[in-house]
């Protein structure tokens, strides 16, 4: 009784936030626990998920091992008109207060083939960059993957959580008889400095997407960022210094397969800071045992500066090429919540290598 008031006075408070005071008698709760609808076009929703981890590494001899709340996700959705979509995401659980909003948008959506989006939210590039994090394999995301998409690894960038503020055309057109659409595209304009930044020069990146699927257990995927970006600290791995305007391009392609119980998913990715080109490769690979146990295998490759020898890469203080392997099981309980664990082992050219074990458990709603 108490949650369904709860709900009710949710949906009287947000309605009269929209102006929709009239129509305030036909106020409903929704089948969803967490979500309120009021008269025809308003709806409200509430999801999230939440990562505790337990991460024991070894590196150079030494050993570490802690607790972490990696991250407590909630996601509000609200439709004010049919068309209108506005999306809140934060991340409670992050130690930078600014760092604590994730997303925030509007999109209007004319058909599903044209809806246009602006605020900030990720940018369309790569795969892996678009998927939940409560649905990937590896439980901390690829390095290739991190690095690329300014989520982590690149000072220039620094932690950017792969997001930016813009403005996007997305949509999905040419729709199937088996209910797939066969092409998907997204193309936007972004101020290229990150999470909760105001542009730092005066230029803008362009960054698009273009999906196509033409099997429903297939698709192909390639992406691209054209933009120039302004360094917030120096690289080691080339002759950008801090302050420093430089040019920034990325090109990825990839592909994703569900077939039976094997799940699929692989990208290729080039990029140049300036001069200094870049390049990383992932396969990851998720097999359903039984029931809900999964097995996982993950391969990553990152290489920062692609023109350096194995000698040149030596006298840097930052090791510049890295192989990491992957291996773990996890058990889906219900829906997105699940129990994994998983073995990491990356291989550094020139560094130290490491050893890492973790172990997540995630709840969703």
């Amino acid at each position: 009784m108490i949650k369904r008031l709860f709900l009710i006075v949710t949906a009287l408070i947000a309605t009269a936030v929209a102006g929709n005071a009239g129509v305030l008698d036909s106020v409903k709760v929704s089948t969803n626990p967490l979500g309120v609808s009021c008269g025809e076009n308003f709806s409200f929703n509430l999801t999230g998920y939440a990562q505790m981890h337990y991460e024991l590494t070894s590196e150079d001899g030494k050993t570490t091992n802690d607790f972490q709340v990696k991250k407590v996700i909630l996601i509000g959705n609200m439709r004010v008109v049919k068309r209108l979509l506005m999306s809140v995401m934060v991340d409670v659980a992050n130690s930078r207060a600014d760092r604590r909003l994730q997303e925030a948008y509007a999109q209007w959506e004319f058909w599903h083939e044209l809806k246009v989006r602006f605020g900030q939210y990720k940018q369309p590039f790569m795969l892996e960059n678009l998927c939940s994090p409560s649905l990937l394999g590896e439980l901390n995301m690829t390095e290739g993957t991190k690095y690329m998409c300014g989520i982590g690894g690149d000072p220039l960038q620094g932690a950017m959580s792969g997001r930016d503020i813009g403005l996007m055309v997305t949509g999905d057109a040419f729709r199937l008889a088996d209910g797939r659409r066969l092409l998907g595209y997204s193309l936007g304009v972004f101020n290229g400095c990150g999470l909760n930044m105001r542009d730092n020069n005066s230029a803008k990146d362009v960054i698009g997407m273009l999906q196509v699927r033409p099997l429903k257990e297939l698709t192909l995927t390639t992406s691209f960022i054209l933009g120039r970006g302004h360094a917030i600290e120096a690289s080691p791995y080339g002759d950008i210094e801090k302050d420093q305007n430089y040019n920034r391009r990325r090109w990825s392609i990839g592909a994703e397969a569900a077939v039976d119980r094997l799940k699929l998913r692989t990208e290729y990715t080039r990029g140049w800071n300036g001069d200094v080109k870049s390049q990383a490769f992932y396969a990851e690979a998720a097999c359903q045992l039984v029931g809900g146990l999964e097995a996982v295998a993950v391969f990553d490759h990152l290489n920062r500066n692609t023109a350096l020898s194995t000698e040149q890469q030596r006298e840097l203080t930052n090791y510049t090429s890295t192989c990491n392997y992957t291996i773990g099981l996890q058990y889906w309980i219900w829906r997105r919540c699940r129990v994994a664990s998983q073995y990491i082992f990356s291989d550094r050219k020139t560094g130290p290598d490491c050893h890492q074990w973790v172990t997540q458990v995630q709840f969703a709603f």
